[in-house]
């Protein structure tokens, strides 16, 4: 099954992602599951993705969230598959794990990792590029907002 993500999910369709997520083996009544149903999660919603970028994703989830997926971050992040931007800014929320509002050179290295799965022309590069190209208002940080018009423009270019 594959699905046009292109399109937001209609209200039935989250209905069957909730249903989807709460039949996984690891499901717990908290209303999450382990990282290893990742790759079911994905084929669950018709997702094509490499074996590499399944690995990416349950790494990364395994490595800032404690190995834990639950339902309202699930369905935060198939909300917004359709809209690149909103997409990226919910990528540039993920990633910064301290919360402060900017990606530090750690939480770029997890962005990074995760990302470049998806355009390989993204591997190697460094903290300092981002920087360079990420940091509108020239104030040597990047923030969430710049991060995910960031991320944004990446996807968009990986697509022409």
């Amino acid at each position: 099954m594959s699905r046009d993500f292109s399109k937001p999910y209609t209200q039935e369709e989250l209905e069957g992602l909730k249903t989807m997520f709460r039949d996984l083996p690891t499901y717990k009544p908290g209303g999450w599951v382990k990282a290893s149903d990742i790759p079911a999660i994905i084929q669950g919603m018709g997702y094509t993705r490499t074996p590499e970028q399944v690995g990416a994703y349950q790494a990364h989830w395994e490595d800032h969230y404690g190995g834990v997926v639950t339902l309202e971050a699930f369905l935060e992040s198939a909300s917004v598959l359709h809209d690149t931007a909103e997409y990226a800014k919910d990528y540039a929320l993920r990633f910064d794990k301290n919360g402060d509002g900017q990606i530090s050179a750690e939480e770029f290295k997890a962005l990074i990792n995760v990302i470049s799965k998806h355009d390989p022309k993204l591997e190697g590069i460094t903290f300092e590029h981002f920087v360079e190209e990420a940091d509108l208002d020239h104030d040597g940080q990047v923030s969430i907002h710049e991060c995910a018009e960031w991320i944004r423009a990446k996807c968009e270019a990986a697509q022409t």
